[in-house]
C-alpha cells in the first residue's frame, strides 16, 4: 500500500515510465500468451489507478499528435472496448476512425485498413460547431459583445439582396442563428436548396426566407442558419472563414492536413460544411473544450464559453451549434456530422473522442450510439480495469476496420493525404 500523501511529479512520472515499459512489452516479439503473463505480472508491481484526481488536462505542450496511453493506466477497461469493436467489425459498419482518451492520453485510436493519422476525412456538419469555436474566439477578442445582436449590424448588405428582405437582418440575432431558431422557412434538402450552389449569392438566399415563426422561438435545423454564422465570423474578423480559422486556431492548436471546401465565387466559406480534418484534430477540438479555452498555455476562447455554447437553447437537445446529450446519467456535448462525424466531449469522466464514418441513415442511429455507451461503461466500476486485456486491445487496434460501405459516395466522401 502506499501512503496517504503522494508527491504528484514522481506519481505522473511513475504513470508516464510503466505506459512505456507496457507499450514496449505490447510490441516485443512474444506470443500473445506471454505478452499477457508478463504485462499482469509487472502491472501487479505498480500502483494501479488514480491516486491523484486527474483534471483531465493536458499537463505537458501538445504538438501536432497527442501522447498514448496503456488502457489501464488511465482506468478505462480494455474489455469493454474490446467488446465494442468485435460488435462493429461482426456487422461490417464503414467505420474509418476511432480514437478515445482520456486525461490527454490516446488510450484506443484505430483506422479502417489503408488509413492512418495523416488522412483528414469530410466533417459535414461537424463544421457547425467549429464555427461556434470561432465565434468563442471573437467573443474573447471582444468583436463579439453580445450574441443578442441583431445581425444587420454586424454584416454589409449583400448586394444580391432585393426588396425590403434587409429588414429581416435585424430582426434576428446570432444567439438565433446559432441556435437554429432564426424562424425562417428552411428545408433541409442538400440535394435541390440552391443555398449550396456556389454561384449563388448564398447570404441573400439566407436573409431572403420567408418567416414561419418569431425569432427565438422555434427550433429548425438549418445550414441557412450556420451559413450566417459563418458570415458574421468573417465580417467581423474581416477575413476569409479559413484565414481567421488558420490563425486562430488550426495553427495555435498544430493542427495539420486541413482544408476547408465549397467557397462561393466571393471566396465566402459556409459556415455549415465543407471542413476536412485529420481524427487526431478533431479530438482537439473536443480537448480544447475540456480545457475551458487555454492550448499550450495560451487562451483561445474565454473559459465561460463552454458553459454558454453548450447551454440548452430553444431545444433542449442544441445549444450554440453543439448538441447535448445523456446516455446511463452521463452528459456529454459533441459536433454532428452527416455520416457519422463526431467529436465527442464527456467532461465528467475527462474523456474526448472522434469518430470519422460513412454510415447509411439507420446504420448511423446504431453506430454512435454504441460507441457512447462503451465509453461510458469503459470508465465504469461494472467494467473492471484489468492490464491483462491491453495486450489484446493493443493487438486488435493494429488488424484495422474492414467495414462495407453502404451509402452514396461523392468527391468530397473519400479520405485524403494532402
Amino acid at each position: 500500500m502506499l501512503g496517504a500523501k503522494i508527491n504528484s511529479t514522481n506519481y505522473f512520472d511513475r504513470r508516464f515510465l510503466r505506459t512505456r515499459i507496457m507499450i514496449r512489452i505490447i510490441n516485443c516479439n512474444l506470443t500473445s500468451p506471454v505478452k499477457v503473463l508478463i504485462l499482469t505480472l509487472f502491472s501487479s508491481l505498480f500502483f494501479v489507478g488514480h491516486a491523484l484526481a486527474d483534471d483531465g488536462r493536458c499537463h505537458d505542450i501538445v504538438g501536432e499528435n497527442f501522447d498514448t496511453a496503456i488502457p489501464s493506466v488511465e482506468s478505462i477497461s480494455s474489455d469493454r472496448l474490446l467488446s465494442l469493436i468485435s460488435s462493429l467489425d461482426e456487422a461490417r459498419y464503414d467505420v474509418r476512425a476511432l480514437i478515445i482518451m482520456r486525461d490527454c492520453k490516446i488510450v484506443f485510436e484505430r483506422y479502417k485498413d489503408g488509413l492512418g493519422r495523416q488522412y483528414n476525412h469530410a466533417m459535414y456538419s461537424v463544421t457547425k460547431s467549429i464555427s461556434s469555436t470561432l465565434v468563442g474566439a471573437l467573443m474573447l477578442q471582444g468583436k463579439i459583445k453580445n450574441l443578442d445582436t441583431p445581425v444587420a449590424t454586424l454584416i454589409p448588405k449583400p448586394p444580391g439582396l432585393r426588396g425590403d428582405a434587409w429588414s429581416n437582418a435585424e430582426r434576428v440575432t446570432l444567439r438565433n442563428f446559432m441556435q437554429m431558431s432564426s424562424g425562417f422557412d428552411y428545408k433541409h434538402d442538400p440535394v435541390s436548396n440552391p443555398i449550396y450552389d456556389a454561384r449563388q449569392d448564398r447570404v441573400a438566399l439566407a436573409i431572403g426566407q420567408k418567416f414561419v415563426a418569431e425569432p427565438g422561438t422555434r427550433f429548425n435545423y438549418s445550414d441557412a442558419d450556420a451559413l450566417m454564422t459563418g458570415t458574421v465570423i468573417a465580417s467581423l474578423a474581416d477575413r476569409s472563414l479559413l484565414e481567421f480559422a488558420k490563425s486562430t486556431l488550426f495553427e495555435p492548436l498544430h493542427m495539420s492536413n486541413y482544408a476547408w471546401w465549397f467557397p462561393d465565387q466571393g471566396g465566402r466559406f459556409p459556415g455549415g460544411w465543407g471542413l476536412r480534418l485529420r481524427p487526431m484534430d478533431m479530438l482537439k477540438i473536443g480537448q480544447l473544450y475540456l480545457q475551458k479555452g487555454e492550448w499550450n498555455g495560451a487562451r483561445i476562447f474565454d473559459e465561460r464559453y463552454p458553459d454558454l455554447a453548450w447551454a440548452p437553447g430553444v431545444s433542449n437537445r442544441y445549444g450554440l451549434h453543439w448538441w447535448l446529450g445523456k446516455v446511463n446519467g452521463v452528459p456529454f456535448y459533441f459536433a454532428n456530422g452527416f455520416k457519422g462525424q463526431r467529436i465527442y466531449v464527456f467532461p465528467s469522466l475527462r474523456v474526448v473522442a472522434a469518430l470519422a464514418s460513412s454510415l447509411p441513415d439507420k446504420e448511423e442511429a446504431v453506430v454512435p450510439l454504441s460507441i457512447v455507451t462503451a465509453i461510458i461503461e469503459s470508465t465504469d466500476a461494472a467494467h473492471p480495469v484489468d492490464a491483462e486485456p491491453d495486450a489484446k486491445l493493443m493487438e486488435a487496434q493494429k488488424a484495422g476496420f474492414h467495414g462495407e460501405t453502404r451509402v452514396r459516395q461523392d468527391n468530397q466522401d473519400s479520405p485524403r493525404r494532402f
